[in-house]
């Protein structure tokens, strides 16, 4: 009687143990999704936001390797866009290099209107091409100079580098732009240009992005190749709070399930057991 009882419980159990691993295998996860997102983007897709162009690069599983062997995969997308006519600016001051037209040009003085830049030379290259002067300089009482046929020449009188002067308001082909000098005190010198500047910005699951109206969108992926933005934080919020409910009862019912089984398998025991009476 007592084995039947138990086989009683037991079926019980295991039914309870069977139903919950049931639930928990069949059950579909569901997918972070908002409705009406703003932008559905694959690779190559672009769109536009405030008269401003932005192409979706590449949007892909990526996958990377861990430690000990191991790998880790995720969704990424990569954004990229050109903003034009960007203005820059850049400060000079005395002792600075700069490259203008091509050429390194040390400044070497400022006024309340103009700066004077100086050539920069390659002072071993000279000497090393000249055959009656010594293939270095040396300093002296005077200063530093030259030996050319035993004789002192000044490194000045010697090399001899060309000299420039630039004025408020000239425009000069400064690091490959066209730049105008907009403002030469006694102390700097601030030059300014524009130039299309392109920027990119590569977004996982759950990054934002801040696109040229000013909104902020979340990023999320809805397959392996396709990438969603939403300017809806709060159904973002919400989806991703369900699917984390959904987690929580996958978790309980496998605890369920090893708890079921658990039990069914102390009843069996106690069941076999050799009775004192």
């Amino acid at each position: 009687m007592q084995r039947r009882a138990v086989a009683v419980y037991v079926a019980l159990f295991v039914l309870i143990g069977v139903a919950s691993y049931t639930l928990m295998v069949t059950a579909e996860q569901p997918q972070v999704a908002v409705e009406n997102p703003n932008f559905q983007l694959s690779s190559g897709d672009g769109f536009t936001v405030d008269g401003q162009s932005y192409t979706a690069a590449t949007v892909e599983e990526v996958t990377e390797e861990g430690g000990h062997g191991s790998t880790s995969t995720h969704r990424e997308a990569t954004l990229e866009w050109t903003v034009a006519n960007v203005e820059t600016t850049d400060d000079w001051a005395v002792g600075d290099t700069i490259t203008v037209d091509g050429q390194e040009w040390n400044v070497v003085s400022t006024s309340a209107s103009s700066v004077t830049v100086e050539e920069v030379i390659d002072r071993g290259a000279i000497l090393e091409a000249d055959p009656v002067a010594d293939n270095t300089t040396y300093s002296g009482d005077s200063g530093e100079f030259v030996l050319v046929d035993d004789e002192r020449v000044p490194v000045s009188e010697y090399f001899d580098p060309a000299t420039v002067t630039f004025t408020e308001g000239e425009t000069v082909p400064y690091d490959g732009q066209q730049a105008t000098l907009d403002s030469v005190t006694n102390e700097s010198v601030t030059v300014s240009w524009t130039a299309d500047e392109s920027n990119s910005q590569t977004l996982k699951t759950g990054d934002t992005i801040t696109l040229a109206d000013n909104t902020t969108y979340t990023a999320y992926f809805t397959g392996p190749n396709t990438v969603e933005l939403t300017a809806s934080a709060e159904a973002y919020q919400a989806a991703v709070s369900e699917q984390e409910t959904f987690s929580q009862r996958v978790s309980g019912l496998r605890w369920v399930t090893f708890t079921a089984g658990f039990i069914a398998m102390l009843l069996i025991a106690f069941a076999f057991l050799p009775s004192r009476y």
